[in-house]
């Protein structure tokens, strides 16, 4: 059986024409403003991804929060030539997509389009218009800063994102990922397009950049593009590396009332960085433990056989900073502080007695299962090798990654564990109430 799940994942991804091997076949080199440049030629389907990966995400804008998302959005609004609907109806002639957006490592300016040189070449046109002759208008953004602080205004109501907002606080306080709603939403008020004009003349060059192909085109090609895209950019000063002081284990239990018949629930603690040893025993270990869905260890006993939930989940989130392990889930609000004890003594047990061969093989199996969904698209291809451009993974890391998954031992996870989560020191999230009764 296990020989049969390890050739039919193999041959899943070898007929979709995005087996991990392919990831080895990516051609890298710099322009001559030091962008790096990642190329991967896919000829199966007449389209290509462009990806320019710019360090400008939210972790560069200090206290200024709300800057690289502002900066990311008013790109795509508009050039010196084209207003914001005319470029719209252009690109929807062409059948094409450019996007703009950032997220805490990032700002990402992505181009798809057919390949047919009739709309490629225009379309690419329009992408070098973006980076180019953006123009920040500002009546566009009062607009888009003002439903910006609406949605965060919104966040008042969902009693999930109050209590993600209320962890991230807790553990990562004074940094960009503990910013709140309120905090953003003063940051947006006191903005200007002077800012976001510093911003992009700052963070916006070529050797600040990382430019991806994936798609049905040559090199030579390739390099044309990439070189254009350098040029406009321009050079800049080099960065100094992104990191933030990892934070001290400080568990807190923090809870707000939230007039709902269900509680909502995060536990978690600062756990590693994508750059530890431990990554990949943890997140093989996590699939196994809550992050398989329904067949996931916290699954099968908190919803399954306890009945106090309808959904749990964990992970880890990694990234340059030591991201936290988090567990979440919804329960009645009689159930809270049952449902919190059991669910630390699953991961209390995980931890203390190392996972079953036979459930743990069946997980890998799962997981590299899934890895197939992570690449079956040249734009899920293209935001691959871009994770492996952010952190300076080798080139062969998905082609060598099922062996490296395979050969994990259930002494490994455990070790990993203990190292890295400890249910006495989480942080307990709790939003939720009583349903007030209704009057007569």
């Amino acid at each position: 059986m296990k020989k049969y799940l390890t050739t039919l994942l193999t041959t899943t991804l070898l007929v979709t024409g995005l087996h991990a091997s392919a990831a080895s076949k990516v051609e890298t080199w710099e322009t001559n403003e030091g962008a790096e440049v990642y190329f991967l030629q896919a000829p199966e389907i007449p389209m290509i991804d462009l990806i320019v990966a710019l360090d400008a995400g939210s972790f560069r804008e200090g206290d200024q929060y709300g800057l690289a998302g502002m900066t990311a959005s008013m790109m795509s609004k508009g050039t010196k030539t084209l207003n914001e609907e005319d470029f719209l109806i252009k690109l929807d002639d062409l059948q094409s997509t450019i996007g703009t957006s950032a997220s805490t490592n990032h700002t990402t300016l992505s181009l798809r389009s057919l390949t047919k040189e009739s709309l490629l070449m225009p379309s690419l046109a329009l992408f070098y218009d973006v980076i180019e002759n953006a123009t920040f208008d500002e009546a566009i953004f009062e607009r888009e800063r003002a439903q910006v602080i609406d949605g965060q205004k919104a966040i008042l109501d969902n009693p999930s994102a109050i209590a993600s907002e209320l962890y991230y606080q807790a553990l990562y306080p004074n940094s960009v990922l503990g910013g709140t709603s309120e905090m953003l939403q003063a940051s947006l008020k006191e903005m200007s397009l002077v800012d976001l004009n510093h911003f992009r003349e700052t963070f916006y060059n070529a050797n600040n950049a990382k430019i991806i192909f994936v798609g049905d085109i040559s090199r030579p090609d390739a390099e044309k593009i990439a070189q254009q895209v350098s040029a406009l950019l321009g050079p800049g000063k080099a960065l100094p590396a992104l990191a933030e002081k990892r934070p001290d284990d400080n568990p807190a239990r923090i809870e707000q009332a939230y007039n709902s018949p269900q509680t909502q629930v995060i536990l978690g603690q600062p756990a590693i960085d994508r750059f530890d040893e431990d990554y990949l025993p943890l997140i093989v270990g996590n699939h196994l433990l809550g992050g398989s869905g329904l067949t996931s260890i916290l699954m099968t006993t908190i919803r399954e056989k306890d009945g106090l939930t309808y959904g749990i989940y964990s992970g880890f989130a990694p990234s340059f900073v030591a991201g936290p392990f988090t567990i979440r889930f919804s329960t009645k609000n009689e159930s809270v502080d049952e449902a919190i004890e059991k669910t630390k003594a699953v991961v209390a047990d995980f931890i203390k007695v190392a996972p079953d061969n036979d459930a743990l093989e069946r997980s890998k199996n799962n997981f590299l299962g899934s890895l197939v969904l992570d690449l079956d698209s040249n734009a899920k291809l293209a935001g691959s090798i871009l994770q492996l451009a952010t952190y300076g993974l080798p080139l062969d890391y998905y082609e060598t990654l099922p062996e490296k998954v395979r050969a994990i031992t259930p002494e490994e996870i455990q070790k990993a564990f203990m190292r890295h989560v400890s249910p006495d020191t989480m942080t307990t999230v709790i939003v939720g109430g009583y349903v007030q009764p209704k009057e007569k």
